[in-house]
């Protein structure tokens, strides 16, 4: 057979049997945190916000010290912060503060903006530790109205403004319902899902009806006014996951929003085992966020990957870039 035939068939001996059989390159699959990531399953993402100003729009901002809640999906698919009636943002703690003229705003825009409203050109400011709310009442014809009420919390998480005065065409009316009988609630008909109801003579204010989407839902066990802010506090959660503790990639951040779990959306990407953190590019002053400038904010901003495959983004604040762009506006007129 020759020198080279017998080591050949070695050769082949030895690639064929047990002892010699040949290995085949490891095959390494994903990395744990990626192979986790693929099966992530649909459902709330965890959420931790702190220092953060929150755009409802131009002219209704919401002032997040503190919140740990979670994105609820609304449908049968992720939440999707393009569409913010994908998911609603569910409070478990937290403490938010909405400004008089933000309230104003809010009601104006939103909660009485329809047709047949009975309330219309609605002005809340405070007065000697008491809401002041002035505006038009429609009966037949407009009124001018002026209703002082004190704030309080009620057992089931909603605010309560309950009238201590009550003035309609600049005369005195709350004595008058009461020696006839008459109620607040029977003066002014709200729509319903407006967030808004009159029981007796209060007016009831639920944050999950309040506000447009993405809606906002969670119980009120606290409320104080502080200058011309309403602070309230929140409580009360029976949420699963709720006391789960959350470690956001980059601890240090003083203002931030903080995304865990589960799918999330956002522009073209879908993060699997979401695990994205925003923080603020100018810690000084509160995080100033609008979500429906997300994509403007992103692209001024800068993304990191981190070793574990979560995501860091840091973002300018929306009030400067606004001030950005009209300066430029303003120097391009110029130059014109």
């Amino acid at each position: 057979m020759g020198v080279l035939g017998s080591a050949l068939v070695v050769l082949l001996a030895l690639s064929c049997s047990p002892q010699g059989k040949a290995q085949a390159p490891d095959q390494k699959g994903p990395p744990t945190a990626l192979a986790r990531a693929s099966r992530a399953p649909r459902g709330p993402v965890e959420a931790e916000m702190r220092h953060v100003l929150y755009h409802v729009d131009d002219r209704v901002i919401l002032q997040i010290a503190y919140l740990r809640g979670a994105l609820l999906p609304t449908r049968d698919e992720p939440p999707w912060f393009d569409d913010p009636q994908s998911f609603a943002l569910a409070i478990d703690t937290g403490v938010v503060t909405i400004s008089t003229a933000s309230l104003s705003a809010l009601l104006n825009d939103y909660t009485f903006n329809y047709d047949g409203t009975p309330l219309e050109n609605l002005t809340v400011t405070v007065d000697k530790g008491q809401l002041k709310q002035t505006g038009t009442l429609h009966k037949g014809i407009p009124l001018p109205f002026t209703i002082r009420a004190e704030l309080s919390a009620t057992p089931d998480g909603r605010l309560r403004l309950h009238p201590t005065s009550v003035k309609v065409a600049g005369i005195g009316v709350k004595g008058l319902m009461r020696t006839f009988g008459i109620e607040l609630e029977g003066l002014v008909k709200v729509r319903q899902g407006r967030g808004v109801e009159i029981a007796d003579n209060d007016f009831l204010l639920a944050p999950a009806g309040l506000l447009p989407p993405p809606r906002i839902e969670g119980r009120v066990t606290a409320v104080r006014i502080d200058g011309e802010s309403i602070e309230q506090t929140f409580g009360g959660s029976t949420r699963p996951g709720r006391s789960r503790d959350l470690h956001p990639s980059d601890p240090s951040a003083r203002n931030y929003m903080y995304y865990r779990g589960k799918v999330l959306r956002f522009g073209k990407l879908t993060m699997m085992d979401a695990d994205l953190q925003i923080v603020d590019a100018d810690p000084d002053d509160p995080f100033d966020f609008d979500l429906a400038h997300l994509n403007e904010q992103l692209v001024a901003g800068e993304s990191h990957n981190q070793p574990d495959f979560g995501l860091v983004t840091v973002m300018p604040d929306y009030g400067d870039m606004r001030r950005v762009t009209s300066a430029s506006a303003e120097k391009r007129r110029a130059s014109q």
